[in-house]
């Protein structure tokens, strides 16, 4: 395994409780007006969490009727999933195995930020395959450049991160998806760019 990966799941699975309850305090699922929009989307109710880590944003998707799969990297962050009645499994972003057209929808907040931009184009074309036809994928990610290990204030454990600029990563998708909307908001003194795709 990759030692960027390594780390990072090190990290992860050293500090679960401490960023499930960060990433509960940080994203207030009940005024996020993207899941609707999201939901409201879809062609059909089967949804993949992609990096799902404690299972937050995979049982609000659940409680508005979809059939959510997650997967994430952690044991530790999969079995806090497992635990608030999620469908989970450890399984690598970087190698799905799941049969094309398999979802109608693909939620990724804040898990591609852990791959290598030199990685990224296959993992797109893997996305592109996982969707079912005008299916939809939504992308929050950090916006800034360049790509570097950073340590956490909570953990002190080291994770690989991975910035865009807003045209870099359009540009990345353009040739599978559609741009249906593209936006930012601010946690602290970063920004998190959001996108919103549906599958050519």
């Amino acid at each position: 395994m990759d030692d960027y990966k390594k780390t990072t799941i090190d990290s992860y699975d050293k500090g679960a409780l401490d960023f499930a309850k960060k990433f509960a305090a940080v994203f207030n699922l009940a005024k996020e007006s993207s899941f609707d929009q999201f939901v409201s989307l879809l062609p059909g109710k089967r949804v993949l969490d992609l990096g799902c880590g404690s299972g937050d944003h995979a049982l609000y998707l659940q409680n508005l009727g979809c059939a959510v799969t997650a997967i994430d990297l952690s044991e530790s962050m999969v079995q806090l999933a497992k635990e608030k009645g999620v469908v989970a499994e450890v399984m690598d972003i970087e190698n799905l195995i799941f049969s094309p057209n398999s979802f109608d929808g693909i939620w990724s907040v804040t898990s591609l930020l852990h791959i290598p931009k030199k990685h990224i184009d296959v993992v797109i074309k893997k996305l592109h395959g996982l969707l079912a036809s005008n299916g939809i994928l939504y992308i929050s990610l950090k916006e800034g450049r360049g790509e570097r290990y950073e340590t956490d204030g909570t953990t002190n454990t080291k994770r690989y991160f991975v910035y865009w600029l807003e045209e870099e990563l359009i540009k990345k998708f353009e040739h599978d998806f559609i741009l249906l909307e593209s936006n930012k908001f601010r946690i602290k003194e970063r920004f998190f760019m959001v996108f919103l795709f549906k599958k050519k």
